[in-house]
C-alpha cells in the first residue's frame, strides 16, 4: 500500500531526480522510491559488514601496521554512516 508523504528536499537533489526520471520514463515518485530502498539496503549491508569484521577481529586479533590500518579505514564499508 503507497501513502502520500511531504518532504523537504534541496531543489538541485530534486532537480536531478526529476532529470533522472524524464531520462528513465519513470513517473518521480518512482524514482524517489527506488532511492530511498536502495539507500536503506546499503545502510543494511554496511551495518552487516561492520559486525561482522567486529567479530572477526575480537575472536582473531591480527596485528595491523599503521599504514594497514589507515587503508583499511578508507575502505567504502568502514565510512560512517
Amino acid at each position: 500500500m503507497k501513502k502520500r508523504v511531504s518532504i523537504l528536499i534541496e531543489e538541485g537533489v530534486i532537480g536531478q531526480a526529476k532529470r533522472l526520471s524524464v531520462k528513465e520514463g519513470k513517473p518521480l515518485s518512482h524514482v524517489i522510491q527506488d532511492a530511498l530502498v536502495s539507500y536503506l539496503g546499503n545502510r543494511e549491508q554496511v551495518q552487516r559488514t561492520r559486525e561482522g569484521a567486529y567479530q572477526l577481529f575480537c575472536e582473531r586479533p591480527i596485528r595491523l601496521s599503521r599504514k594497514q590500518f589507515n587503508e583499511l579505514l578508507k575502505e567504502e564499508s568502514f565510512k560512517p554512516l
